[in-house]
């Protein structure tokens, strides 16, 4: 029996269907009626050079196609489909339009087939998706954000033409290699949506993988492109403000040489969900080629391979400008974003911390309010500690142990204390606090005023043979789903400075000078202190719940700036003077929440200059996770369209270069070491959101600036699919930290 059987039969249609036949006009079909295919290119559309418009010309329309299965796809939910693309000599001919198409078929490994059509004469009521198959299918044009496809529910083969295709010797599978710049580079990568593309050997991976709902994803660029051929760390993609970029002139042209590598393919291949694609970090080679469908999810165009990467090791990500101790008489300070790092303890003061929990509400504040489910705490207590020992091993070993910490993203949360049993050579792993997970409020027992997730850390350091750390914060600097920042500080080298009520910042009547009204907490006499306010009327009338004009509440932070002031101490314990350290977490998305971020950055530098105006020869250290980038970059060209008549740039942090009196440290990283300016990577380039702004007292004493890059060129955890860390303690959180040296002489 031959394995190949070839017909021509495009015969008899179900009856009343749309059909659109290849000269273009409607019919309805009858049976027996003769029917006509239509090429995928016409149901993908042709695009021109500077269409913004790629909905299929034939959306919503009943057609037919004939089509290799070229590839079938697995998502982690057990979601399945194939793509189908026509056989090289059958196309439309026009290279503007796409020759292949997914179709997403839910949980089924098959499709249904037409009543009365040679397949269902042939093959019953069902056909079984099989890679090397050309179908003819019937399905109904539709669109899944943004991505064309025909869907399992309105699919169906009408007729199976020929088996056992070999489908990359019978359809064009196209070398990547998109243009430069990114809009002509979604053009092309439009014109092959749901084809056969190919990742050519030497390619360079220019992110490590992340990891998502929808499984992992790696992005890179083709060997031979310019970026690639820049000397050591500059061979990366970084955002056109970088003096390192490679398209002079250019403003955020997205770096269109990039592209992303996804598993879709990959697990259909593996016949798992377990499965994900290999750990890349940045600068690793890929060796061997690697060809997959073009498929379109979260606005990325996605190489689907059906084989895992072959890897390389390229240049160490954490050997770029590494991080010196502290010298004599010197003192380091660090900022950290230890990304969600939520104890697996139920807080009985939240509503917003635990599975299960209801979600916390707040009727003054509607923006901030959290819906369950909750899915920010870690699986198990293993994941959770796992967590805590990689982070103390990177504030060891690569942050030096820095004489004090700020972090972001810790668990607001107070309900523990340190059991009195703990050493640092004990292992009572979860019972290293005692808490009180019952009251709540004042009835609670449990707290000691040290946030629990950031002291365990703390304990955590101690335990992999680090120094002893206090942590401190005020749980008012947290946002409604209870992130907050805080410090950690070695009690051996610097101690909290007492703070009077007539402070200027920590007293009861702080002296900043903002246009509304303080929030009552700023009325506190404490160290550290948050301190926040409502935001200006004019703001709050435009607020929304996305874009630009977006709010995260009616605050100007929806985590509040928190201030605390330490005084540093010499190898015999005496202080040798003190600095103001302001701990922030901006609100997130650079391309929104402008106008609520700029606020943001308006009273960092009111308090700043409430500090300077005190005392002009102050130290002081800003810094944390900005969720914006320094100048010159922005997220918006000169001249560009915000929102009518408002254009670009943003200029977010205009507060601060212009009324803080501060100084950003980002302008001494790029002049000393351009390659290693950055603090985190997004499609595919890396860039710079998390910064350190110095007084100019503190500025002359600094002797180094530097970000260690430990976390965002190294492949994110993928614990959802029973992966251990692949790279040790790199890559457990998502932002690189920054250390400041300085002379405490």
């Amino acid at each position: 029996m031959q394995s190949l059987r070839r017909r021509v039969r495009l015969a008899a249609a179900a009856a009343g269907a749309v059909i659109i036949g290849a000269s273009g006009f409607l019919f309805a079909s009858q049976a027996q009626a003769q029917v006509d295919t239509v090429h995928i290119g016409a149901v993908q559309g042709s695009i021109e050079d500077g269409d913004t418009n790629f909905a299929s010309p034939l959306a919503g329309q009943t057609v037919y196609v004939k089509g290799v299965v070229t590839q079938e796809t697995l998502d982690p939910s057990g979601n399945k489909g194939f793509f189908l693309q026509e056989r090289a000599d059958a196309t439309d001919g026009d290279p503007n339009s796409s020759d292949g198409i997914f179709v997403f078929n839910n949980q089924y490994s098959t499709l249904r087939t037409l009543t009365g059509s040679p397949a269902r004469e042939e093959l019953g009521a069902n056909w079984t998706v099989n890679v090397g198959d050309e179908i003819v299918l019937r399905g109904v044009v539709g669109s899944y954000f943004g991505n064309i496809q025909f869907s399992g529910g309105s699919a169906y083969v009408y007729d199976l033409v020929e088996t056992g295709l070999d489908p990359l010797a019978e359809v064009e599978s196209v070398e990547i290699d998109p243009p430069d710049n990114a809009r002509a580079s979604t053009e092309y990568m439009r014109r092959h949506l749901g084809m056969q593309m190919t990742v050519p050997a030497e390619s360079v991976v220019t992110a490590g993988r992340d990891v998502f709902s929808s499984g992992g994803e790696v992005w890179a660029m083709r060997g031979d492109a310019e970026a690639a051929q820049q000397d050591g760390y500059a061979a990366r993609a970084f955002r056109d403000a970088h003096p390192l970029d490679t398209v002079e002139g250019a403003f955020d042209d997205g770096n269109g040489y990039l592209f992303v590598i996804g598993d879709l393919g990959l697990r259909a291949t593996e016949g798992t969900t377990e499965t994900i694609i290999a750990p890349a970090k940045t600068f690793d080679v890929i060796t061997e080629a690697a060809t997959g469908g073009i498929y379109l999810s979260f606005a990325k165009y996605a190489v689907e391979v059906s084989e895992d990467l072959v890897l390389e090791g390229g240049l160490e990500p954490a050997d770029n400008e590494p991080v010196e101790a502290a010298g004599r008489n010197e003192a380091s300070v660090a900022s950290y974003n230890i990304e969600n790092l939520y104890d697996t303890r139920d807080n009985p003061n939240s509503g917003c911390d635990f599975a299960g929990n209801p979600g916390c509400t707040d009727p003054e504040d509607p923006e901030g309010n959290v819906s369950a489910p909750f899915d920010y705490v870690p699986s198990t207590y293993e994941e959770y500690e796992a967590q805590l020992e990689r982070q103390a091993a990177q504030i060891v070993e690569d942050l030096r142990s820095p004489a004090i910490l700020m972090t972001q993203e810790g668990e607001a949360q107070d309900v523990c204390s340190v059991n009195p049993a703990w050493t640092k050579r004990t292992d009572l792993g979860p019972d290293r606090l005692v808490c009180d997970l019952v009251n709540t409020g004042d009835a609670n027992t449990g707290g000691d005023g040290s946030p629990d997730s950031i002291q365990e850390l703390a304990l955590v350091i101690a335990e992999y043979g680090g120094p002893t750390y206090e942590a401190v914060g005020d749980l008012d600097s947290a946002d409604t789903r209870g992130i907050m920042t805080g410090f950690l500080y070695q009690p051996k080298l610097a101690g909290l400075s007492n703070v009077k009520s007539w402070d200027p910042v920590f007293g009861d009547s702080p002296e900043i000078e903002y246009p509304t009204e303080a929030d009552e907490i700023n009325a506190d006499v404490q160290n550290p202190k948050a301190l926040n306010a409502a935001l200006p009327q004019a703001v709050i009338d435009q607020c929304t719940n996305s874009g630009v004009y977006a709010c995260n509440g009616f605050d100007v932070y929806s985590r509040a700036a928190q201030a605390a002031k330490f005084y540093l101490k010499d190898k015999h314990g005496r202080s040798t003077g003190e600095i103001y350290l302001i701990n922030n977490h901006f609100s997130s998305s650079p391309n929104t929440r402008v106008l609520h971020r700029t606020e943001q950055a308006n009273y960092l530098a009111a308090i700043s200059a409430a500090i300077l105006d005190d005392d002009r020869k102050a130290k002081i250290l800003a810094g944390g996770d900005l969720n914006v980038f320094p100048r010159p970059d922005d997220p918006f060209a000169e001249g560009q369209v915000i929102a009518g008549d408002w254009t670009g740039p943003s200029d977010q942090l205009a507060g601060l270069y212009e009324d803080s009196g501060l100084c950003p440290l980002y302008d001494v990283m790029v002049e000393d070491h351009p390659a290693a300016a950055y603090s985190y990577t997004y499609m595919g380039q890396a860039q710079t959101l998390d910064q350190m702004w110095a007084s100019p007292r503190l500025l002359r004493e600094i002797e180094s600036a530097v970000t260690a890059h430990i976390n965002s060129d190294y492949p994110a955890d993928a614990w959802d699919f029973g992966e251990e860390p692949a790279y040790g303690r790199y890559g457990v959180s998502d932002h690189d930290p920054s250390v400041v040296v300085f002379d405490i002489k």
